[in-house]
């Protein structure tokens, strides 16, 4: 029985995604889609990195997945168009098809795409040798699939002096791919402190980006801020965006104080609401988040201009609604301030009616508020 896939997604910004939670790729496929459809109708963008693993942890893909874009409707779309781009020989062609029908085979049908992801095995088979033996390698066989796709061609060209190194080069990245699976399982444990004793004993040179960015978030979340800024090449901008990220604002506090940059005071100052000193800053490095937040405080300040300024730089349909609606009621409770006013000044005043538009204008302003 073939070993069921399932997608692990890193670290981000969007809550429909846990940090470290793996799940079947038909559930992936099926929360990846909606998240596609709400940030294209709401015109957000975002993205998140994620490996394929099997039940027993071993890895078979890594990608980033970009949303608001309509690049792909859902994950497994996605990683059929990646591929689909990558040029391979026959063997490796065989082994990507052998990836994707599994895959495929897991899509719920209602997401299912008429887009070549539905490859019948007979198919497949035509195109590997029919060695049982070879098809095992080929599938998986305890080695990760997709690095054998990229070492095996080699090895049928080059010379026996060739193939023994190959052989050798393989051994040890499948040694270091096994150990960074155990890391990947001491995170889905809840074992933090496993998992960061497995990363410190690799050198950092020979982590991805992607491997980095996990050991950076478990060193935060270990409040280890400064191995974090180390690992990061000494960046504390990109180790105070990750902290962003969570929203925390104890943690963010604390790394300020550490390592002082404009993107954390900005940060900082928004999530403790201190608008003025918030769009002041200056230096600071803007993302679409920050746009947003930006916008956001001049409205909590009453600049609705500034607040479009702002909103003008980034694709965000609830945030324009937002400014939208702030604009509406301000110029409804002008008025009603106005006729407050002018009732006041009557020589015969209506009690009733000027208690009413208190009321109103009370209501107005608490919509305002809570914008």
């Amino acid at each position: 029985m073939e070993k069921m896939l399932s997608v692990l997604f890193m670290q981000n910004q969007i809550a429909q995604l846990k940090a470290f939670h793996k799940m079947p790729v038909g559930e992936a496929c099926e929360v990846t889609s909606q998240i596609e459809k709400e940030y294209q109708e709401k015109r957000k963008n975002a993205k998140v990195d994620f490996v394929v693993l099997d039940n027993d942890g071993v890895e078979f893909y890594r990608g980033s997945l970009s949303f608001g874009s309509g690049a792909a409707s859902h994950v497994v779309d996605h990683i059929c168009k990646t591929l689909t781009g990558v040029k391979m020989n026959d063997q490796q062609e065989a082994r990507k098809r052998i990836f994707l029908e599994r895959l495929n085979e897991q899509i719920p049908d209602h997401l299912r795409q008429s887009d070549g992801l539905s490859i019948s095995r007979d198919h497949i088979l035509t195109n590997i040798p029919s060695s049982v033996h070879h098809r095992k390698w080929m599938v998986g066989g305890g080695i990760p699939a997709l690095l054998i796709l990229s070492a095996t061609s080699f090895s049928t060209v080059a010379t026996s002096h060739n193939r023994a190194e190959i052989i050798q080069d393989l051994q040890k990245q499948v040694k270091f791919e096994q150990k960074i699976t155990s890391v990947y399982e001491d995170a889905l444990l809840g074992e933090p402190k496993g998992a960061l004793q497995k990363f410190s004993s690799i050198p950092n040179k020979n982590l991805t980006k992607e491997q980095k960015n996990i050991y950076t978030s478990l060193l935060i979340s270990q409040k280890n801020y400064k191995e974090a800024v180390k690992l990061q090449d000494h960046h504390p901008q990109t180790v105070e965006n990750m902290i962003a990220q969570k929203e925390d604002t104890d943690a963010l506090k604390a790394f300020q104080q550490l390592f002082p940059t404009p993107n954390g005071a900005f940060d900082l100052a928004y999530h403790e609401q201190r608008w003025e000193e918030m769009v002041k800053q200056s230096g600071v490095e803007m993302t679409e988040k920050r746009y947003e937040m930006k916008a956001y405080s001049y409205l909590k300040l009453d600049k609705v201009e500034e607040a479009k300024k702002e909103a003008a730089h980034i694709r965000n349909q609830e945030l324009n609604q937002k400014i939208e609606t702030y604009e509406q009621i301000k110029k409804e409770l002008e008025e009603t301030k106005k006729q407050v006013e002018e009732e006041n000044k009557k020589d015969q005043k209506d009690e009733k009616k000027i208690k009413s538009l208190a009321d109103q204008q009370k209501k107005q302003e608490e919509v305002m508020k809570n914008i």
